[in-house]
C-alpha cells in the first residue's frame, strides 16, 4: 500500500481560512441520501461494532465535507483530539483529507499525516461515482518510540500547538498500531460495507423523497412497468406531456439523478432480485429480462452500480 505524506497547507495553493470552512456541498440530492444512511441503524450498528472491535474511529461524510472526518467519533485518536481546535494543525489535517479523497475517488487509499498516524478513505458511489467516504484511521505501523515523539513535538511546536508534554506522550503511546497485513484486512472489510452502502443509497435514491411532485412520480411509475422497454428521454417527456428540458431538470432536482442513470439503477435493481430468486435462469436471460441487448454492456452497468458482477452477486445469495 502506497503512502504519503502530505506537505504543509500553505503550500498547496488553498488558504489555512478556506480549508477549514465547509466547502460548498455537492448534488444536494446526494447529500441528502448520504445523511439518511450515517443515520441509518445499518450503519450506526457497524460503525459501533468495527469501532469496538478495532478500537479505531469510523465515520461516513458526504464528499467535500471539509471538516476534520473522525472529531468526536467514538475511540478518536486522543492525540488528534488534542490539536483540533489548531488553525495550523487543523489546515495540515484537512490538506491530507483533500489528498486522500482525491486518489480514494475509485478504490480504496491510506495516507500518512505529518504526525505519522494512518488514515483511510473508502469510496461509497451513487450512481456509479464516489459521493462519500468511510474514514477511519488514526494508527500507527510502527511502535511508538522517545526519537519518533520528539518529531511529534517538533512539528507540533511549528504549529503552535499549546499542550501539556505529560499528557501528549500519554496519547502518543496510547495509539492503536497496526500491521501492514491489518491495514489491508481493514481497507477489505470496510470496502465491503461500502459496497453494501451503495446499494442501500441506490435503494433510497429509487424509493424518492416524500412530497415528491406528481410529474417525478409518474415517471417513476412508467419507467417501472416498462423496464423491458427502451424507453428514451423523448418518450418519457412525451408521455408526462412536459419538454425534455424541462423533465431532465425537474427529474435531477428531485432524485439527485439523471433519468438514464435512474433508469438503469431501477433496472439492477430488479437484475438483483431476478438474479437471487431464481438461480435456472442465465445472466443472458436476466439482461434481457431488463432492457438490455447488450450482454456486456449489462455486465458493466450492473458492476458500476453494485460493485459485483452479476455472476459474483448471484454467488453471495445462494
Amino acid at each position: 500500500m502506497k503512502t504519503i505524506t502530505p506537505s504543509i497547507i500553505e503550500k498547496s495553493g488553498r488558504t489555512t481560512d478556506a480549508l477549514c470552512d465547509p466547502a460548498p456541498a455537492p448534488n444536494p440530492g446526494a447529500r441528502e441520501v448520504i445523511n439518511q444512511l450515517a443515520q441509518s441503524p445499518v450503519f450506526k450498528e457497524y460503525q459501533d461494532a468495527f469501532s469496538h472491535l478495532t478500537g479505531l474511529p469510523l465515520a461516513l461524510r458526504p464528499r467535500d465535507f471539509w471538516q476534520l472526518p473522525m472529531h468526536e467519533c467514538l475511540y478518536e485518536n486522543p492525540l488528534c483530539q488534542s490539536i483540533a481546535a489548531n488553525r495550523a494543525a487543523c489546515a495540515a489535517c484537512l490538506e491530507l483529507q483533500m489528498k486522500l479523497t482525491n486518489s480514494a475517488q475509485e478504490a480504496p487509499a491510506a495516507m500518512t499525516c505529518p504526525l505519522g498516524l494512518i488514515d483511510i478513505a473508502v469510496p461509497v458511489k451513487l450512481g456509479g461515482e464516489c459521493q462519500a467516504y468511510l474514514y477511519t484511521g488514526q494508527f500507527y505501523l510502527r511502535q511508538p518510540s522517545a526519537g519518533r515523539f520528539k518529531s511529534v513535538l517538533r512539528r507540533l511546536r511549528e504549529w503552535h500547538v499549546e499542550t501539556d508534554v505529560t499528557e501528549l506522550k500519554a496519547a502518543f503511546a496510547s495509539a492503536a498500531v497496526l500491521s501492514h497485513c491489518q491495514q489491508d484486512a481493514l481497507m477489505q472489510l470496510l470496502n465491503q460495507f461500502a459496497i453494501q452502502l451503495s446499494a442501500q443509497a441506490n435503494r433510497i435514491l429509487l424509493n424518492g423523497r416524500q412530497a415528491e411532485p406528481p410529474l417525478i412520480t409518474q415517471a417513476k411509475q412508467y419507467m417501472a412497468e416498462n423496464l423491458a422497454e427502451p424507453i428514451s428521454l423523448d418518450d418519457i417527456s412525451r408521455y408526462l406531456h412536459v419538454s425534455t428540458y424541462y423533465f431532465c431538470k425537474q427529474f435531477k432536482k428531485h432524485t439527485g439523478l439523471r433519468f438514464t442513470d435512474y433508469f438503469v439503477r431501477l433496472r439492477i435493481e430488479y437484475a438483483k432480485r431476478l438474479l437471487g430468486s431464481n438461480p435456472h435462469l442465465r445472466v443472458s436471460e436476466v439482461a434481457c429480462d431488463v432492457g438490455f441487448i447488450s450482454l456486456p454492456h449489462f455486465n458493466r452497468s450492473f458492476k458500476r452500480v453494485t460493485g459485483q458482477t452479476p455472476t459474483n452477486y448471484r454467488k453471495t445469495c445462494l
